[in-house]
C-alpha cells in the first residue's frame, strides 16, 4: 500500500495540474458558464441552454458545478459534472432558489430562496445535502443571500437587510449568533465577495450610488473564539468601475469584473504587488469568477486513494 501511495503521489505532485475559474458570459448571446485556465486560457463554454444560466460554485473536490437557472420565470439550483455534462435540478421548487455555496467537506450546499411562505421580496439562507434532500432554513430576517461557507465548515456569510442598508454578516451554520462585518458609511450598500482561503479575512465590496463609485474592503478577524473584526483594509483597486469581487485560490489576489472600454471583462489583482491582469477580452459580459485549485489530499474513506481537493489545504 505504501508503493501505490508513494507511486500515486508522484504521479500527482509531478502533473501539469493548475487551477481553473467558471464564470458567467454573454459573448454567445445568452448568459452561459464558461471555464478557463486560472491565466485565462482555454475558455470553454460549459452549458448550452436557451434560459440562463449564472452564479457558479466550484465543489471542494473540483469535480463539480453548483449554479442557478432561470426557467419558466423561476430560479432553481443546479448541479453538473466540471466538464459541462450530468445537469440535474436539485432545488425543484416552484419559488426562486439561487445562488448556491458548496460547505468545504463537500456535505451541504447553502443557497438563497423565498420559499419560507413569507411576505414578497423575503429571502433566506437555507442548506440542503448535493442530492437536494434534508432542506434547513439558517435565517429568518427581511432578505438574506449570497451566502458563503466559512473554510472550516462552521459559519457562514451573507448580505442582507436587516433594519437598514444593505450590510454583511456572518452566522454560525446552525444559524445561531447573527452577527454584522461590514461597517455602516454613509449612503453605501454592501456585496459578499467571500472568505479568505484561510478563514481569517473577509471580502467585500461597498457601493455609493453605483459601479461607478465603489470600494473593497478586506477585513481581518479574530478567530479566537467569538469572532471579532481586527481591522478593515481599503484595497487599492485599479481605477475602473468594477464588481463581482473575490479572492483567488490561494489568497494571494483579488479576481474581479472590470469595466474597461465598455464592456466587463476578468482581471486579477495581486494584494502585495498590485499587479493587475486581465483575464479575459470580449465585448459581452463576463462575470461571477470564482477560482479553484487542486492540491494533494488522501481520502480518509480509502486510504490509498488520491484525490483533489479545494480550498481547505490551499495555504499563503
Amino acid at each position: 500500500m505504501r508503493i501505490t501511495l508513494l507511486m500515486a503521489c508522484l504521479w500527482l505532485a509531478t502533473s501539469p495540474l493548475q487551477g481553473k475559474i467558471v464564470f458567467t458570459s454573454k459573448r454567445d448571446g445568452n448568459t452561459e458558464i464558461y471555464m478557463m485556465n486560472s491565466d485565462g486560457s482555454n475558455q470553454t463554454r460549459l452549458t448550452f441552454n436557451a434560459v440562463s444560466d449564472s452564479d457558479p460554485a466550484w465543489s471542494p473536490n473540483g469535480r463539480q458545478i453548483a449554479f442557478h437557472r432561470l426557467q419558466s420565470k423561476n430560479y432553481e439550483v443546479y448541479v453538473m459534472d466540471a466538464d459541462g455534462g450530468n445537469e440535474q435540478n436539485l432545488s425543484r421548487h416552484h419559488k426562486v432558489d439561487g445562488s448556491p455555496d458548496w460547505s468545504p467537506n463537500g456535505s451541504l450546499i447553502a443557497f438563497n430562496s423565498d420559499r419560507d411562505g413569507g411576505e414578497q421580496d423575503r429571502f433566506n439562507i437555507f442548506v440542503m445535502n448535493p442530492s437536494g434532500f434534508k432542506i434547513k432554513q439558517i435565517t429568518d430576517v427581511g432578505f438574506a443571500s449570497q451566502p458563503k461557507w466559512s473554510p472550516d465548515g462552521k459559519r457562514i456569510a451573507f448580505e442582507g437587510f436587516i433594519g437598514g442598508p444593505r450590510h454583511i454578516y456572518i452566522i454560525n451554520a446552525d444559524g445561531k449568533n447573527r452577527w454584522q462585518v461590514s461597517e455602516p458609511i454613509p449612503g453605501a450598500a454592501m456585496f459578499l465577495g467571500g472568505w479568505s482561503p484561510d478563514g481569517k479575512r473577509i471580502l467585500y465590496k461597498g457601493s455609493i450610488g453605483g459601479v461607478q463609485n465603489s470600494f473593497a474592503i478586506i477585513v481581518t478577524l479574530n478567530n479566537g473564539g467569538r469572532l471579532k473584526v481586527k481591522k478593515r483594509d481599503e484595497v487599492p483597486m485599479p481605477k475602473m468601475p468594477f464588481q463581482s469581487v473575490s479572492f483567488g485560490a490561494t489568497g494571494k489576489s483579488i479576481l474581479f469584473v472590470g469595466q474597461n472600454f465598455g464592456s466587463w471583462n476578468i482581471y486579477r489583482f495581486h494584494l502585495d504587488t498590485h499587479e493587475l491582469i486581465q483575464l479575459t477580452d470580449n465585448f459581452q459580459n463576463d462575470k461571477s469568477p470564482q477560482e479553484w485549485n487542486p492540491s494533494l489530499v488522501v481520502s480518509p474513506q480509502q486510504g490509498a486513494l488520491p484525490l483533489f481537493w479545494g480550498r481547505l489545504k490551499l495555504t499563503n
